[in-house]
């Protein structure tokens, strides 16, 4: 049994990768990434370090000075099925998924790890959350999760450091 469900998870985690890397690759994201670079730095507000890296965040401060401890101005990025949001100060910066020519993100199970990856792109240290909502499996009495919407927030003192994400994808 633990064979067929190890094999099953693998091919999901394949299927899920083929699924992803067109996005990732598209004209879309490297707008979206664009976009994230254009908005600049900040200094790293010592409130968004977790407490357990603030003795690693001072070292870092010591031998580099402020330059090393930089974030990205973007406070919280919402992924969706309509598209993905970023979001800096009371700019808002919309990327349709209808505006590069796909319909709409029907398997909202690749969001997740389409945030791993922004995350990497994001200097700074941030959440990701998730809201999401069951289906039955075809044919099958049991169900399904599918996501919603995934939610990248900045790192505060009063929202517990949580790195990886709640839904756990290995895809690259």
């Amino acid at each position: 049994m633990g064979l067929i469900s190890t094999i099953q998870n693998k091919t999901e985690q394949a299927r899920a990768k083929e699924r992803i890397k067109p996005l990732l690759e598209s004209r879309m994201m490297r707008d979206i990434l664009l976009e994230v670079g254009q908005r600049g730095t900040e200094k790293l507000d010592p409130q968004s370090v977790p407490l357990e890296q603030r003795p690693r965040a001072a070292k870092l401060a010591a031998e580099n000075g402020t330059a090393g401890l930089l974030q990205s101005v973007i406070s919280e990025v919402v992924l969706d099925e309509k598209g993905i949001t970023l979001h800096a100060g009371s700019d808002e910066v919309t990327f349709l998924y209808g505006d590069y020519n796909y319909e709409d993100i029907d398997d909202t199970d690749c969001l997740p790890a389409v945030a791993q990856f922004l995350v990497q792109h994001l200097r700074g240290y941030y959440n990701i959350s998730r809201t999401f909502y069951t289906v039955p499996k075809h044919n099958v009495r049991s169900i399904t999760e599918k996501t919603r919407q995934v939610f990248i927030r900045r790192h505060h003192e009063d929202s517990p450091f949580d790195p990886t994400p709640t839904q756990k994808q290995r895809l690259f």
